[in-house]
C-alpha cells in the first residue's frame, strides 16, 4: 500500500498530533464528575473541570472525526470546522490567558520570559508557552492546505452519477 503524501495528508496529521494534546487534560477534568464541588482553602466552589472536560474531549473528538473523513476528501466544510475549532477552543484556551496576564501586569508580552521560563522549570509559564507553540502549529497546519481547499477546481462527478448514455441520474440535473 502505497501512502500518496500531499498537503491535505501532513496538514491532517500535524492538526491530529495537536488535537490528541488535549486528551490527557481533558479526561483528567472529566474524572472529577463525582466530585460536585471542589474545595480550596475554607471556600467550596462548584465544580466546573468536569463541564470543562467534557467540553475539550468533545472538541477534540468532532475536530478527530473531521479530520479523517471530510478533510481529508479536501471538502470545504472540513476546513471551515477546523478553523472554527482553532479559533473558538484552541485560541481562548492557550493563547488568551498569556496575553491577558501580561497586560494585566502592564508589563507587555516577552516571548523570551514566556518560552525562557521552560527551561527554569517553572510549570505555568512552561505550560503557556506549550499552548502558544501548540496553536501556532495547528495555524500553520490549516493554513498549509489552503490553496487544496480554496483554489482548486471543484470536484467532478463520478461515473456512478451518470447512465451508460452519458446522462446524468441526478435528480434536476440535465
Amino acid at each position: 500500500m502505497k501512502i500518496s503524501w500531499s498537503t491535505t495528508l501532513v496538514s491532517a496529521l500535524f492538526l491530529t498530533v495537536c488535537l490528541v494534546t488535549f486528551i490527557p487534560v481533558g479526561v483528567k477534568f472529566a474524572s472529577t464528575w463525582r466530585e460536585p464541588y471542589i474545595e480550596g482553602g475554607m471556600i467550596k466552589e462548584q465544580n466546573y473541570l468536569t463541564l470543562l472536560g467534557f467540553f475539550s474531549l468533545g472538541f477534540v473528538f468532532i475536530g478527530l472525526i473531521t479530520l479523517w473523513t471530510g478533510y481529508r476528501r479536501k471538502e470545504r466544510w472540513a476546513w471551515l470546522v477546523m478553523l472554527a475549532i482553532i479559533a473558538c477552543f484552541v485560541f481562548p484556551g492557550n493563547v488568551l490567558p498569556p496575553l491577558l496576564i501580561s497586560a494585566q501586569d502592564g508589563t507587555g508580552f516577552h516571548w523570551s520570559y514566556w518560552f525562557g521560563m521552560r527551561w527554569w522549570g517553572d510549570p505555568l509559564p512552561m505550560r503557556f508557552a506549550l499552548g502558544v507553540l501548540n496553536f501556532i502549529v495547528m495555524l500553520i497546519a490549516l493554513l498549509l492546505p489552503v490553496r487544496a481547499f480554496w483554489f482548486s477546481p471543484p470536484k467532478s462527478k463520478t461515473m456512478d452519477e451518470y447512465d451508460n448514455n452519458g446522462n446524468s441520474s441526478v435528480i434536476g440535473v440535465k
